[in-house]
């Protein structure tokens, strides 16, 4: 269906009747309802009474079992009861500090180490005469003259 088609439809008329509300007459004033009602019992069972004594009761039974002012709370000794100890943790704690410094200083000499010093020589070809395979019993080869070079 197109647009302009669905704008020209008119609506079609509800079937069934509606009902208009009558403002004019919408109840009896009869005021009947008002009589029918009355006052709760009063007593001492009521739920302030109720209430004021259960408060009552609660306030005695915290006072006669509530710790002495020098005792610990009941929830702070069954927590100091299920909870490790302060030595433990304490141990605990020194040795990862040790380690920790282990590694602090195994990382350090890593990071500050250097490789082995290279010795060069200048005539390697002189070294075949002063094998110890070449050399006579007794005698050992001169390499006074072989020293360390620097990077």
């Amino acid at each position: 269906m197109s647009l302009a088609r669905a704008t020209l439809v008119r609506p079609k008329p509800i079937t069934s009747a509606v009902l208009q509300r009558r403002c004019a007459s919408h109840d009896s004033h009869s005021h009947e309802e008002h009589y029918s009602h009355y006052d709760p019992e009063v007593g001492f069972f009521t739920p302030f009474w109720r209430n004021t004594l259960l408060a009552s009761v609660a306030a005695v039974a915290f006072y006669k079992w509530a710790p002495a002012p020098n005792e610990d709370v009941y929830l702070t000794r069954w927590l100091a009861h299920y909870s490790t100890p302060r030595d433990f943790w304490a141990r605990l704690n020194r040795k990862h500090l040790v380690q920790a410094q282990q590694e602090t200083d195994t990382a350090t000499v890593q990071t500050n180490s250097k490789p082995p010093g290279i010795r060069r020589y200048r005539y390697p070809q002189s070294l075949g005469p002063g094998s110890p395979h070449l050399q006579p019993v007794g005698s050992a080869a001169d390499v006074s003259y072989v020293g360390l070079k620097a990077d």
